[in-house]
């Protein structure tokens, strides 16, 4: 039973994450709520992981979690159950795009979920704020705040690449456990 549940509630965040792998959050942080699949700090670990390892955010996600609830068949239909929206959207909209792209109703259409994407996207970075710079009991962590400025200015500032930036603030990191 646990794996169909798991492959509707991930066929449900395929279906409905617009904007890429950080738009999904949302979605986990609920379904994680909802079915105890894993914790919100586990979601956040899983993000900060999957900067550094390949594949997309969401894949990464379906992989911990279905591995969290069932296992490897868990890791298999999260992963099948995500990217099954995607395949068929992409097919449909295939046929459709040419005839989409000079319609008035069709490119508002695209402007609202556009709108709803940076809404997700704003909700999953405000919660990842809070459990980057504060603890669990909501005291500031400054350890991680001049760390997130120190990428910040690096980025900024030294046009160091996103693999120096995650590698170096894995190491301090790690030398500093934060």
């Amino acid at each position: 039973m646990t794996l169909i549940k798991l492959f509707f509630e991930f066929l449900k965040i395929g279906a409905f994450s617009f904007g890429g792998g950080m738009a999904t959050l949302p979605y986990v942080y609920e379904m994680a709520e909802r079915t105890g699949w894993i914790e919100e700090t586990g979601i956040t670990n899983i993000l900060a992981v999957s900067q550094v390892t390949p594949g997309p955010l969401a894949c990464n996600i379906g992989t911990i979690v279905g591995m969290n609830a069932q296992g490897i068949w868990g890791a298999i239909i999260a992963n099948i159950a995500f990217v099954i929206p995607a395949i068929c959207f992409m097919g449909i909209s295939y046929r459709l795009i040419k005839k989409i792209e000079n319609n008035g109703i069709a490119s508002e259409v695209i402007k609202v979920v556009r709108a709803a994407a940076l809404a997700m996207l704003v909700t999953s970075s405000i919660t990842l704020f809070k459990s980057a710079f504060f603890t669990d009991n909501y005291s500031i962590n400054f350890k991680c705040i001049l760390l997130g400025l120190g990428i910040y200015v690096g980025t900024k500032y030294n046009k160091l690449s996103t693999i120096q930036l995650m590698l170096i603030s894995s190491i301090i990191g790690g030398i500093i456990m934060v």
